[in-house]
């Protein structure tokens, strides 16, 4: 049944003749005045509501102490799925089966609910089926607040009630209680409380709170409490409790974690203090020590503005100390990690973007600090931060970047530090807008504009901050090509272009050969060469014209099948592509930047570019240039026919591309023509594996040279030795992966699994890593497949290298998943690095191992831990870390 007229009108009548005084009445008395619905006028409605003295009297004594406050304001919708019982003389009204109250925010569903019109105050409660079992408990509903209950008295004038068994979510946690009273700011004081994590009626563990007070959006503070799991309570107690349940960051303490080393001794580590900066971002500063004298620093931030830009920025420094003082073995050592990562949202600015990812450590970082396994086995680190700049309606754009590269494993950095760009996209200079009608020839003339700037470095890690600016390798370079592509016969591009160049250069070689040269501080002297390298700023440009002819049909076949056949046919493409491009010989006509230098006593010259050690090419070509570039295009696909004729023609890719490369120098002394490159790829048995291939041939013979190497030679190698070409590298990859049909999801699904990113706390980069990203029960199970193949022939013995790596998961049951990662060298014959990892889901809890059974990095993890943020600090570890195998 549903009201909604009806009830502002009794609210009137009621309030104008009875105005706000207490009615009391008996059973009988209730039952004579109401009117009930025909369907239920046997029904014992008021049997149910034999509310505790306690609650009733708390109620009505608080309503005559409380001094009067507006009556109210706002029309009171209900409803009932099963009947709607009217007392007038009470003005109260008994809703029974599904019920719900309506009134501004609130919201109240219930089994069984009395209303009394006269008070505002409502009394719910579920109702018993037919087993004795009770349904439809009181759900109560204010704004974003929401809790369950047996029991519920609440006053709308007052916004004060007492609820019997709460049980309300408290910002990602459950709070239960036996006895709850509510204030009118929704502050709650409770006795017999709990507080889990856990999402069940009958949580698997809990916090006992004898008596306690929750501030919504605030915290929980409590009196004794003790921890309970599975109901078993635990020895383990608190004078008093303080939770969390801010929805904004709060400023803190962090807790230390302790263990032992045998190397480095008992450690505190990730102790330090957490600070809320602003809603934008936050601070957390962090300190590790061990005994043997072992300390490290870490800062870590998070940062974002909705639609503006996101970020963390994380910077760990340790001093190490290894062996005893006084002792030779004694030394100190520093480590020091750099981790940015900045992303700018899409919307913030159209026309510039700013982006940054950092990851620049020392060598020994990862191997002393870090607990990821797949940050050790990475030897090469990349890091770039970036801004570009477009102006709309216009072709220029600009760029500038630092970029690094690192080697952990030689030491090596390169560095370019900044490299700037300003370019102009291609336009048409003589060519109108307003022109209708096929262009003319010289209206195709395309001109375009590119400038870099670039500073790189060269060096090691131990001597990065030991550089100067001097040792910076700097120059700039800009380019102006003109060009014009002409159509002939169909197939034929005809490109010429002139190409203005200029560098400005800031150093320059004087090579020199020296006779007699007098060695410093001996009396020794020699016949020499020597290469000097004087910085000064100079200048060099050229025009270079040159003309290009690019030649590219495509060639089709077909093969038909014979009518029976489910093949339909196999077409073949092939497309075959030849270029030709030449420039001319600009010595003579521009500034002579080159020099032919005497290199040893017997007048031996050599020609040496002014330029040869800067990091751009001498703008004028040393002589005249001729290309020909030759490659070929293979495609081949096959169609099926559909077994029902309602279905449509399947294409099948065969391969699905075998491309064919070389070029052929017409001025060159000798060895004119380049190795012939292959490379292909397809996908096997309806793509579940993926085939890359490549390969180089050499059509020039060869000799061996006393160390058993091979030495091309200008001889063909079919003249030479009546092969047409030979092998020189070869290399292939498989890959493929399987899993089973069921329970397979798509992206947007994992990204809202709560399971997902099993991963430490550090925003760093460099804490526990646990080797799944995510967790899919969802897949009972998958394997997968990679292996590589290479072969090189560069002397008489060939030099063969391949591996097999194999990767899975297995879900035992729904709760249980195991993970490996594997793989074998065949060239060492060893095993490769393996892990295993173990995840158990518990609910509110979860368990992981993690284990690297042998090698230098053996270690193992075992972890068990409450999957809740809140209280992610109760939790038990074991490790046995690899620092100790080194």
């Amino acid at each position: 049944m549903h009201s909604k007229l009806l009830p502002n009108l009794l609210l009137t009548i009621c309030f104008l003749l009875c105005g706000s005084d207490i009615f009391a009445q008996t059973t009988e008395q209730a039952r004579d005045s109401s009117i009930v619905s025909p369907e239920n006028d046997t029904l014992d409605f008021l049997n149910p509501l034999q509310r505790p003295d306690t609650v009733d009297n708390a109620i009505i004594n608080d309503t005559i102490q409380q001094q009067k406050s507006e009556p109210i304001d706002s029309p009171v919708d209900y409803k009932a799925n099963d009947s709607i019982v009217y007392a007038l003389d009470e003005r109260k009204v008994y809703l029974y089966g599904e019920s719900q109250i309506l009134y501004k925010e609130i919201e109240l569903n219930a089994g069984i609910i009395e209303f009394n019109m006269g008070d505002e105050v409502v009394f719910a409660q579920g109702r018993p089926d037919s087993t004795g079992k009770l349904t439809g408990k009181p759900h109560f509903i204010e704004g974003s607040e929401s809790f369950d209950a047996n029991l519920l008295s609440y006053n709308f004038r007052t916004k004060k009630g007492i609820i019997k068994q709460i049980y309300s979510e408290q910002e990602g946690g459950f709070l239960h209680s036996e006895t709850t009273k509510r204030h009118p700011n929704s502050e709650i004081h409770l006795k017999g409380g709990k507080y889990t994590t856990c999402d069940l009626e009958h949580p698997h563990f809990y916090i006992a709170l004898t008596k306690a007070k929750s501030i919504p959006g605030d915290k929980i503070i409590s009196g004794p409490a003790y921890f309970v799991i599975e109901d078993v309570p635990l020895p383990i107690g608190i004078p008093f409790g303080f939770f969390p349940t801010t929805k904004t960051n709060k400023s803190g303490v962090l807790i230390p974690t302790y263990g032992e080393e045998r190397r480095r001794g008992f450690f505190l580590r990730n102790g330090g203090y957490y600070m809320a900066l602003s809603q934008y971002a936050d601070l957390r500063l962090t300190t590790d020590i061990y005994t043997n004298g072992t300390w490290g620093a870490r800062l870590a931030s998070n940062y974002r503005k909705r639609y503006k830009f996101s970020g963390s920025f994380g910077f760990n420094y340790y001093q190490n100390v290894s062996g005893e003082k006084g002792l030779t073995n004694y030394k100190k050592t520093k480590d020091y990690a750099l981790v940015w990562s900045h992303a700018q949202d899409a919307k913030a600015n159209p026309t510039r973007r700013f982006s940054a990812s950092v990851n620049f450590t020392t060598s020994s970082f990862d191997r002393n600090h870090t607990r990821n396994v797949n940050n050790v086995m990475r030897s090469t680190k990349q890091s770039n931060i970036s801004l570009s700049k477009v102006w709309p309606n216009s072709p220029f754009n600009f760029s500038t970047s630092a970029n690094a590269s690192q080697n952990t494993f030689d030491r090596s950095m390169n560095i370019r530090l900044p490299q700037m760009a300003l370019n102009m996209n291609r336009i048409y200079p003589f060519r109108r807008k307003s022109k209708v009608g096929k262009a003319k020839w010289y209206e195709n003339i395309q001109l375009s504009y590119s400038s870099t700037l670039e500073n790189r470095l060269n060096t090691k890690d131990t001597s990065l901050f030991k550089s100067t600016w001097d040792d910076f390798d700097k120059a700039y370079q800009h380019n102006i090509p003109v060009s014009l592509n002409l159509k002939a016969l169909r197939y034929f591009t005809i490109s010429p272009n002139i190409r203005y160049t200029g560098v400005l250069f800031t150093k320059t070689i004087h090579p020199q050969y020296i006779k007699d040269f007098l060695i410093p501080n001996t009396d020794t002297r020699v016949d020499t060469f020597l290469i000097d390298t004087v910085s000064n700023l100079k200048y060099a440009h050229a025009y270079v014209p040159s003309i290009g002819i690019n030649f590219s049909p495509k060639i089709y076949g077909m093969f038909q099948f014979r009518e029976k056949s489910r093949i339909e046919a196999i077409r073949h493409v092939m497309t075959p592509r030849a270029s030709f491009s030449y420039s001319p010989d600009m010595k003579g006509k521009v500034p002579d930047y080159y020099r032919e230098i005497i290199i040893d006593s017997t007048g031996k010259t050599k020609t040496y570019s002014l330029f040869d050690e800067s990091i751009y090419r001498t703008p004028v070509p040393s002589g005249r240039s001729g290309t020909v570039n030759l490659s070929l295009m293979n495609n081949i696909e096959m169609k099926l026919k559909p077994e029902d004729e309602k279905e449509n023609y399947t294409k099948v890719k065969i391969l699905n591309n075998l491309n064919f490369s070389t070029n052929y120098n017409i001025f060159k002394d000798s060895m004119r023509c380049a190795p012939i490159a292959m490379n292909g790829n397809t996908g096997l048995f309806k793509n579940r594996v993926i085939l890359n291939f490549n390969g180089r041939f050499d059509p020039y013979s060869y000799v061996v040279d006393s160390r058993g190497m091979y030495r091309s030679i200008n001889t063909s190698l079919w003249k030479d030795r009546h092969r047409l070409v030979r092998l020189t590298s070869f290399g292939f990859s498989l890959g493929t992966s399987f899993k089973s049909g069921q329970g397979a999801r798509s992206i947007e699904q994992r990204e809202e699994d709560d399971l997902t990113a099993i991963t430490g706390e550090d925003q760093t980069g460099y804490d526990d890593v646990y080797y799944g990203e995510y967790v899919d029960f969802n897949v009972p199970w998958s394997l997968g497949f990679d292996y590589n193949f290479s072969y090189r022939r560069t002397g008489t013995e060939p030099n063969i290298v391949q591996s097999l790596r194999i990767r899975g998961d297995l879900s035992l049951t729904p709760k249980w998943k195991i993970g490996f990662n594997s793989g074998y060298d065949f060239t060492v014959k060893k095993v490769s690095m393996t892990n295993l990892n173990i995840y158990r889901d518990l609910h509110c809890w979860e368990m992981q191992i993690t284990l690297v059974p042998f090698g230098t990095y053996r270690s193992y993890s075992f972890r068990i831990n409450i999957k809740s943020s809140v209280l992610r600090d109760v939790k038990y570890e074991k490790r046995d870390n690899w620092f100790d195998n080194f």
